[in-house]
């Protein structure tokens, strides 16, 4: 697992280590730029080679001029393009500034390149071994504009970058990528990453990410809890629950789902078959009951509970009849996929939320209801909301593209009425209360029909065998996009199905 920061949590760092233990502001910079200086000589491969130093306006700039002086510690030959005139420059980064200036000569060199043409700037870094690039760092908002945007647009296809602190282009709370933006190889972050950088795709353009030391241990000077948690395969296995060798199948956990309609007669098969693979114990599925035989036929492993229906929609008293007696024998319900939109459906959909005292998983067409429902609903803390970005828009009334420009806050949003919430995409997050959780696996090769309910049906075997909601929810969606990048690897990144997700959940979790 890797903890990500907010910018102003590593701004207001910087302040307790000068307030509290007395380190000058300078001597953090000092000690950035000096690791800095070393990843710059391990990209690049020749200690005594030649660099570039791209320096900007601000404290990025500051920390380029820092490195620069120990590069020419080390032997190596440097110049440095100043994106700024030398008034420009304030406290540390002027300080670190006059001192190259002394240094002028020999195996340095100081450019200003508003005073350079473009193709005078491209020789200059067409000779070097490794670019260090510090012109925008996380104080900056928005597009990179005027100079910098020049220098930036000059460094596109060029291979061994090295950026400082941020990749410049990227925004460091959000992830969001502007035009133009850095394409790093690696990008050494002071003190912690910042929250923008575990997101798709700011996270490709920061390349390798290492977290430099700036002289004082993290754990003295930043919050408690990180703003956001990235999780990997090799954290799921401490997720799982354990397997006695005795174990009965009713001590694996109990899952009832509901799920399935006339239009999504599948549904109910791959939610069922994403569970048992998962390792429920016993599976109800209750289903309409034009669907039942088939599914009965199909996966003889489930219980079958047949929902009376008429013209092709299910009834809700009698389904409430047959779901309250089937509830007390479960540990966890799953509601919602392919179940439609129904008059009897919203009925039902009431009735579970006001009645079901099970934790419970809902999807599809049951965000559909929450949203209708909107602030007529009682809140409930023990209610996961697995959303993708158009069901996620609408319950806040915004559309995809403002979901995904905002993610993380629209997670914590989709949270506040039900205290969990997991959104699906291609950084999939999960809100529960403490900080956000990010899920570090995945593939294009999950985006087909079906997959939804594959994950709802994995989860919802981890809630029934009693993990808490969030960390079910963290090892369904570890798990599930495992089982993608295996599918990726197999086929490539079409034509995979998705029972096929359902069926690598066993090698996944062994």
């Amino acid at each position: 697992m890797k903890n990500f920061y907010l910018p102003a949590d590593i701004r207001e760092a910087d302040i307790i280590a000068a307030d509290k233990y007395g380190v000058p502001s300078v001597v953090l910079m000092e000690n950035a730029a000096k690791n800095a200086a070393r990843e710059a000589v391990r990209l690049s491969g020749d200690p005594k080679g030649s660099f570039v130093v791209l320096a900007g306006g601000g404290n990025n700039g500051g920390d380029g001029f820092a490195a620069a002086r120990h590069l020419i510690i080390g032997g190596a030959e440097v110049t440095v393009l100043k994106s700024d005139a030398d008034e420009a420059y304030r406290n540390d980064a002027a300080v670190n500034l006059a001192i190259l200036r002394r240094l002028n000569g020999g195996r340095l060199r100081i450019f200003d390149t508003p005073k350079l043409i473009d193709s005078e700037i491209s020789a200059l870094l067409d000779g070097a071994g490794c670019i260090v690039e510090g012109l925008l760092g996380t104080g900056t908002a928005g597009a990179p504009r005027k100079e910098p945007a020049r220098l930036i647009r000059l460094l596109e296809g060029r291979k061994k970058i090295l950026s400082l602190d941020i990749p410049s282009g990227i925004d460091p709370e959000n992830g969001a990528v502007y035009d133009p933006c850095v394409k790093a190889a690696e990008t050494v972050t002071f003190l912690a990453p910042k929250r923008g950088m575990a997101f798709l795709p700011a996270l490709e353009a920061c390349g390798r990410i290492i977290t430099a030391d700036i002289g004082i241990p993290s754990n003295a000077i930043l919050p408690q809890k990180p703003a956001l948690s990235l999780w990997g395969l090799d954290d799921l296995h401490d997720l799982l629950p354990e397997v006695s060798r005795s174990i009965h199948k009713t001590e694996r956990g109990n899952l009832l789902i509901y799920s399935g309609s006339g239009s999504y007669r599948g549904a109910p098969l791959l939610t069922a078959r994403g569970a048992l693979r998962a390792g429920a114990g016993l599976v109800f599925m209750a289903v309409p009951d034009f669907i039942a035989p088939h599914l009965s036929a199909e996966m003889p492993e489930v219980i079958v509970l047949p929902l009376a229906t008429r013209n092709g929609e299910v009834e809700s008293a009698p389904a409430v009849s047959v779901l309250a007696e089937c509830l007390p024998k479960c540990a966890a319900l799953v509601a919602g996929p392919g179940c439609g939109r129904s008059d009897g459906v919203g009925e039902l959909f009431s009735w579970l939320w006001q009645n079901c005292r099970l934790p419970m998983l809902l999807d599809a067409d049951m965000l559909w209801f929450f949203a209708q429902s909107g602030a007529g609903l009682p809140s409930r803390e023990d209610v996961l909301l697995t959303p993708h970005s158009a069901e996620a828009g609408r319950i806040l009334g915004l559309s995809p593209a403002e979901v995904d420009a905002g993610r993380a806050e629209c997670v914590k949003a989709l949270a506040v009425k039900t205290g969990q919430a997991l959104l699906k995409g291609r950084n999939t997050l999960i809100a529960s209360g403490g900080p956000l959780r990010m899920i570090g696996t995945g593939s294009p090769a999950l985006a087909v029909p079906g997959s939804g309910d594959v994950l709802s049906g994995i989860i919802g075997a981890f809630i029934a065998a009693g993990l808490s909601i969030a960390d079910a929810a963290t090892a369904g969606a570890l798990a599930h996009g495992a089982a993608g990048e295996v599918l990726e690897a197999r086929f490539g990144l079409r034509g995979a199905f998705a029972r096929e997700i359902a069926d690598e959940i066993p090698a996944i979790l062994r």
